[in-house]
């Protein structure tokens, strides 16, 4: 439970048996569980429903696994926290950013359903210890306009407020103003302790990957 209600979990299961037990189980313990046969299923729910986590099989059958749409939806919302299941030991590739924090648990590991709450809840708490301004302001990209998203885009890819204005054909005053502003939409205040620049080029980065030009963050825009 938060502030705003019980934490929204997708499930997605294609065994109907297994479905309705994990999410009685999941809903039992005060989730708000949305539950789904398949990737495509869970794909189009999900941005009505927005999950803060997903609990998934890896073998879904006909369509994409539970990796592929994993790796899709991380791609899209890198907050989202991720439980995948499996009927075999798993020896995952964390070599890919969307599974590098995800937890995996077994199927026969479920006949203890304490095993699947325990997880679920680590994985939310990893969640909840990240820094305040990255949580809340990814999703909050979609809301900046055409302008301030490619303003973003140069910033994050490592461009001075003076290689923008004169990308622009405008002053460094007015980068100075949109950036300014893109930083309230997101929530980032600057401040000592944080270079909220750097914040919001990882963020774009993070939602949309790396731009053109994107080797120049090595050294952080000033």
């Amino acid at each position: 439970m938060t502030d705003y209600g019980p934490v929204r979990v997708l499930l997605v299961e294609d065994e109907a048996m297994s479905r309705t037990f994990l999410a009685e189980l999941l809903t039992t313990a005060g989730y708000d569980v949305q539950a789904h046969s398949n990737a495509m299923s869970a794909s189009r729910a999900f941005p009505t429903f927005r999950p803060a986590a997903i609990v998934t099989d890896i073998d879904l059958r006909d369509g994409p696994s539970g990796i592929d749409l994993v790796v899709a939806l991380k791609k899209r919302h890198p907050t989202l926290r991720v439980v995948i299941l499996s009927n075999y030991a798993i020896a995952p590739d964390r070599r890919h950013a969307a599974l590098a924090e995800a937890a995996y648990l077994r199927k026969r590991d479920l006949d203890d359903p304490k095993m699947l709450l325990d997880t679920l809840q680590s994985v939310l708490a990893d969640a909840r210890s990240q820094p305040l301004d990255a949580r809340t302001a990814a999703g909050k990209l979609a809301e900046l306009t055409l302008a301030q998203t490619e303003v973003l885009r140069m910033v994050a890819a490592g461009y001075t407020n003076e290689e923008i204005a004169a990308r622009r054909s405008t002053s460094v005053k007015s980068v100075e103003t949109m950036i300014h502003r893109i930083m309230l939409v997101l929530g980032i205040e600057a401040h000592h302790s944080t270079n909220a620049r750097v914040v919001i080029a990882q963020l774009f980065i993070g939602e949309a990957g790396p731009p053109p030009n994107s080797s120049r963050t090595d050294s952080p825009p000033g």
